[in-house]
């Protein structure tokens, strides 16, 4: 083999040191991002690279922020942003916690496929953010470690993002670098059926054998919860509790319900499960945040803690009493907190664990030194909290889902991928389309759409679409093709496609699944045409492959974050990653092989 000229051997030495960086501890991602970006912008501006077929400076580096792949991955991030912040996602969970309490193994079934089926068309991130504190609180009340059922979630939300076209922004990266390079344009579900088979595959790993494989971590080393009390008067709205027993509500809750002492006309009727719960009743409560939360949506009880449509912008926030506080030593029914700072006070934690105490009121009790009220009111109203005097506000980063909007968002959503399944529109558009929509019907404001974004993320792709451009336009890419069809040109096609997916989880569990997509998709385009083969099934295999982030903690940022709340170890990820990783190469290399025919 040439050599290639000399700016495919200046794009290939960058991309290596890029790689490399990446794979630093000590560097961030989104450092190496904007270095990488920097590095092509000089490069191709001093030494502009200009051929009879293409031609490569500045201006087309600094285009990849406008790339339909870019466009596309931000707005999924949004939409998935808006189906968390109306709530649609809520019944999900509700589900899990109600199978969870019946039965933790089929309720850690239902967890892996339902995270799957849902990270087919959300974000993998958001979605783990909404599954962790479900998962940690189930551990907490069933008293299991919560390390047996979180990595196996969460490769169960990184296996279903394959399911689709845009189950993950690497789908989307690895297609549109296809299509700029001539494959035919794919469907959000022409390889469902395909990847639907692996995922069974993995389906049954993760729920059978990847619990046996990981540590049972002490309950001891979770940081427990801060736990409020709070309280309910029933009365005829709350049809949902009215006219049940204390046995029947604890049945429809799924799990030990929080309600520590029923009042009835000022005398505690005690905790009978046969006892008829009617209007006039003062339920006495005592649970976390989430855990009230949960309480309230079962229940419908909207006065609780679930904001009004017309109150869009809702947080929960913790405000702890100091010892200069004008409260220390009144009630809250005395001092008309709530009117003056225009928010509703949820509950209130004192740090005592006696029950006779629990069973007074949080509003009919004086304050002390220290006390932390859990409060509820705009994000205005919070963060007015922060100026007054003897106030401190620790947390107010739960925003409150918008319940009522939740119906509109998942049809904003499913008209999204319809529009995009049926070909009526390219997914960026579609999905652009649906930003706007979710902005005018008043389910994401425009304030908040920038949470919905990852910075990392945006830079990651900008500057893998760059590298990509410039690894194919300056002939690098066909280079490397030119070496690998040396190397994998006397094996079978099911082999080859293995080595490409290999190749591709490599690159994934030790670089990024970016980076993977970059390198991986223009070499298996120019090896697919210089062996004659169809270019489908080698870029299905780069697909596959970069989408394995199982074997190590920074494969993947969902990675991180479990690592961090269950206490797993790097040698964790090994042992029940790798296996994986081996088992699905073996299996999708075998059903791409057989789908086209090699």
């Amino acid at each position: 083999m040439e050599l290639p000229d000399p700016h495919a051997l200046v794009t290939l030495l960058t991309a290596v040191v890029a790689f490399y960086l990446y794979t630093r501890s000590w560097m961030r991602v989104e450092m190496v991002s904007v270095l990488l970006l920097l590095a092509l912008l000089v490069i191709f501006h001093f030494f502009p690279f200009v051929s009879r077929d293409a031609r490569l400076t500045e201006v087309e580096v600094l285009g990849s922020f406008g790339h339909p792949a870019l466009v596309a991955i931000c707005c999924l991030m949004i939409l998935a942003r808006g189906l968390t912040v109306t709530g649609a996602l809520e019944p999900m969970v509700r589900l899990l916690t109600r199978l969870w309490g019946v039965n933790a193994t089929l309720g850690l079934l239902v967890a892996i496929v339902v995270a799957g089926a849902a990270s087919a068309f959300i974000n993998d991130t958001p979605l783990i953010v909404m599954l962790l504190p479900v998962l940690m609180g189930l551990a907490r009340r069933t008293g299991t470690s919560p390390a047996r059922s979180l990595m196996p979630v969460s490769f169960a939300v990184l296996a279903g993002g394959t399911l689709t076209a845009i189950g993950t922004s690497t789908n989307v990266l690895v297609l549109s670098i296809a299509g700029d390079l001539g494959m035919p344009s794919m469907g959000v579900f022409d390889f469902t059926t395909t990847a639907a088979a692996g995922f069974g595959v993995a389906l049954v790993y993760l729920w059978l054998i990847a619990p046996r494989l990981l540590p049972d971590s002490p309950m001891a080393d979770m940081a427990a919860p801060r736990r409020y009390e709070a309280q309910v008067a029933l009365n005829a709205s709350h049809r949902k509790l009215a006219g049940r027993t204390l046995g029947r509500a604890a049945r429809a809750f799924g799990q030990k319900l929080p309600v520590t002492a029923v009042e009835r006309d000022g005398m505690d009727f005690g905790l009978d499960e046969h006892l008829v719960l009617e209007p006039g009743d003062v339920l006495r409560l005592h649970d976390t945040p989430d855990g009230l939360r949960e309480f309230a949506a079962i229940f419908g009880i909207a006065e609780l803690v679930r904001p009004e449509e017309k109150s869009p912008d809702m947080r929960l926030a913790e405000v702890v009493i100091g010892n200069d506080s004008a409260l220390v030593g009144r009630m809250l029914s005395s001092v008309g907190f709530e009117e003056t700072h225009q928010v509703k006070v949820i509950g209130r934690d004192n740090g005592t664990t006696d029950l006779l105490h629990r069973r007074r009121a949080a509003h009919e009790t004086a304050l002390s030194t220290g006390d932390v009220l859990l409060v509820h009111g705009t994000s205005e109203r919070v963060q007015a909290l922060r100026n007054v005097p003897g106030l401190l506000v620790i947390d107010a980063s739960r925003e409150m889902p918008r319940t009522p909007k939740a119906p509109l968002a998942v049809l904003i959503m499913v008209l999204v991928v319809l529009m995009s399944a049926t070909r009526v529109l390219p997914i960026h558009v579609a999905a652009f389309g649906g930003v706007v929509a979710m902005i005018v019907t008043g389910c994401l404001r425009l304030e908040g759409m920038g949470s919905g974004l990852s910075m990392e993320v945006i830079l990651l792709v900008a500057s893998s679409i760059a590298l990509g451009q410039s690894l194919v336009t300056t002939g690098a890419a066909a280079w490397l093709a030119e070496g690998v069809e040396v190397l994998v040109g006397g094996i079978p096609p099911g082999a080859q496609l293995a080595v490409f997916m290999a190749f591709a989880a490599l690159l994934t569990n030790f670089v990024s699944n970016a980076a993977a997509a970059t390198i991986g998709t223009p070499v298996a385009v120019e090896t697919a045409r210089l062996l004659g083969m169809p270019m489908e099934p080698f870029v299905l295999a780069i697909l596959f492959g970069a989408n394995l982030s199982y074997a190590t903690p920074v494969a993947y940022q969902t990675n991180i974050l479990i690592m961090k709340a269950a206490g797993y170890r790097f040698a964790d990820f090994l042992r029940v990653g790798v296996p994986l990783v081996m088992l699905m190469l073996v299996v999708m290399s075998w059903l791409l092989a057989r789908r086209y025919g090699l």
